[in-house]
């Protein structure tokens, strides 16, 4: 994997922090390795901090990735990625919470623990529609 990462516990979750150019198997790779570790360590909610990764997916790669997550990581109680403010699409969030995940992107790594940690049940972001 061509991505660094380091892996720390929190009293409640599991923060992941990844570095390196961007590539789709690289992700692929990466959500394979946190579904690994967080069998292994019965982890349920996860933070992934993407803000060293250099680079960007495409909108259709963002989509894989975000049903990726919803069917690889589904032992997952809740988790957040925080990515760069000009890098925040919400599309893996969407296509993520469409399968029934529990993925939220952040631009505020603050928010996204807050949100980690918290108990409440968010419901899935909707697709805006336009005014009838």
């Amino acid at each position: 994997m061509a991505f660094t990462t380091r892996i720390t516990r929190h009293p409640g979750y599991v923060q992941v922090q990844v570095a390196g150019p961007t590539s789709i198997r690289d992700f692929v790779e990466l959500v394979s390795t946190v579904g690994q570790e967080t069998v292994f360590w019965s982890d349920r909610k996860v933070l992934v901090d993407l803000r060293q990764v250099e680079g960007e997916l495409t909108p259709t790669e963002q989509i894989f990735l975000g049903e990726l997550v919803a069917q690889d990581l589904s032992h997952i109680q809740r988790m957040a990625s925080v990515v760069p403010p000009r890098q925040l699409t919400r599309n893996s969030e969407k296509a993520a919470q469409q399968l029934g995940s529990q993925l939220r992107v952040f631009d505020n790594e603050a928010e996204a623990i807050a949100w980690i940690k918290s108990d409440s049940v968010s419901a899935p972001v909707k697709p805006s529609s336009p005014p009838a």
